[in-house]
């Protein structure tokens, strides 16, 4: 059964991040191990099988309650879930297909919706990746969602939403007011982020008159949190308001206000194509995607002069098909960074390696040493050590004798001249340095996998 570590990617489609649902905390953290265990490769969902053991390490609990794992995974079967599609239709359908609880073997077996392959599967573009430790600590079921929907925006860095589908993505309670909202999920959720995630974020809010309507998230990355390259960045939003900031476009407009926002991208378009639901979608949009990002989308479709404006637009405002104008300016220094990342985590790689190796042999001249010193009487023992001690004050006349560091040198000492004048211990030593290098290559090919990974996806 696989171990499932707090380093594991979840990957999902956008549509089933946006998707609508209301799990608890413990039930989001069950389907998040579970989805952190499929393969990139993987063509069909299998049985995941989640040690409660695991799980409950996982989530921080040291309850062996495995009556209330049961319980909320029977729960959860009664929760679906609403992923949204195109003309207004929408799937509904639950999390998992099957739940089997085997008490005798302490694991529960879970099996995806097939209706779920779409958004799970063969993932190539328009798909959110995080790693499994930046919600592991959040204590809140909100604060999750609201992770999962601001990660999609990392590096666009900005989108506004109305408050209405804020409701809806995080499932808050009709009976929370705004303050509520702002008070007991905003400003906690700002907290955490803080303390456990590779984001944090800002939020303003957009108002008629006095009321709020809409709010405006600006993400950033969490630099404290991200250890070197293991930072995952989503290859579907890889232009970002700094790479749109220095083009041409951006300095046409000024972009302020939601009503201004409209204002600047429909004279962005075409006059011919400046029709009432073009004006709509684009105002729905607005509540979604960065005006700077639209705007930039409405100029290169400009340029295309496709035969429908409008189907194209949302082609390209989807799809980003805008990012092939910054690829030629971007491609030389993001394949020098990619390879710089490359050349630095293998050359990590190889570090831990040599050190694994030299750990694990190291143990085991630690085990030797004090196997011989035990076998030695007493008065053999205070020669021994007698004679080392005047051989280490020869060969190190700088370290003081009474020193931690000046004993540790005397054992090296006796270890290696009784390793070289016993054949046994050589062979046993040997037999450890092999076990130490077959284990470090293993370690070191199961990183390398991950590193492959990343690199084939667009990870890094």
């Amino acid at each position: 059964m696989e171990k499932i570590s707090s380093s594991s990617l979840v990957v999902k489609g956008n549509d089933l991040i946006i998707s609508r649902y209301n799990l608890s905390l413990a039930e989001q953290r069950l389907i998040l191990q579970v989805v952190s265990m499929i393969n990139k490769d993987d063509e069909d969902f299998k049985d995941y099988y989640v040690s409660i053991s695991d799980y409950l390490d996982l989530v921080g609990s040291n309850s062996n309650n495995y009556y209330q794992v049961k319980k909320f995974t029977e729960e959860l079967l009664k929760k679906p879930l609403h992923i949204p599609l195109q003309s207004g239709n929408f799937l509904a359908c639950n999390w998992f297909s099957s739940i089997v609880y085997l008490s005798e073997k302490g694991v529960i077996v879970c099996r995806f919706d097939p209706h779920l392959k779409p958004y799970l599967l063969q993932l190539k573009n328009r798909f959110t990746a995080y790693r499994l430790e930046n919600v592991l600590k959040l204590k809140s079921k909100y604060s999750i969602r609201l992770y999962e929907v601001l990660k999609r925006y990392e590096n666009i860095r900005e989108t506004k939403m109305s408050l209405d589908n804020f409701r809806k993505y995080l499932a808050i309670p009709k009976t929370y007011k705004y303050n509520d909202i702002r008070k007991q999920i905003l400003q906690p959720s700002q907290e955490e982020f803080k303390k456990y995630t590779d984001i944090i974020f800002e939020y303003y809010e957009i108002k008629e008159g006095r009321k709020v309507v809409g709010l405006k998230f600006v993400v950033y990355q969490n630099e404290k949190n991200i250890i070197d390259t293991n930072h995952v960045v989503n290859p579907s939003q890889q232009n970002s308001l700094d790479q749109y900031r220095d083009n041409k476009y951006l300095h046409e407009e000024s972009i302020n206000t939601l009503n201004d926002d409209l204002k600047v991208l429909m004279n962005a378009v075409p006059e011919e194509e400046r029709i009432p639901s073009l004006e709509a979608y684009l105002s729905k949009c607005l509540k979604n995607y960065d005006a700077r990002y639209l705007l930039y989308q409405i100029k290169y479709v400009s340029q295309q002069k496709p035969k429908s404006f409008f189907a194209y637009l949302k082609k390209a405002i989807e799809e980003d098909y805008a990012k092939s104008k910054l690829i030629e300016e971007q491609e030389k220094a993001e394949k020098a960074r990619i390879e710089n990342v490359i050349k630095r985590r293998l050359e990590k790689l190889e570090k831990e390696k040599e050190h694994t190796i030299d750990r694990l042999v190291g143990i085991e001249k630690i085990k030797i040493y004090e196997e011989y010193i035990e076998l030695l009487e007493e008065i053999k023992k205070q020669e021994l050590f007698k004679e080392y001690k005047e051989k280490t004050k020869e060969l190190h006349p700088d370290v003081e004798e009474k020193s931690f560091f000046f004993e540790e040198l005397m054992k090296s000492l006796i270890t290696e001249d009784i390793i070289s004048e016993n054949k046994i211990y050589q062979i046993r030593l040997e037999k450890a340095r092999k076990g130490a290098q077959e284990r470090a290559e293993r370690e070191y090919n199961s990183e390398k996998e991950k590193l492959d990974y990343e690199i084939e996806n667009g990870l890094l």
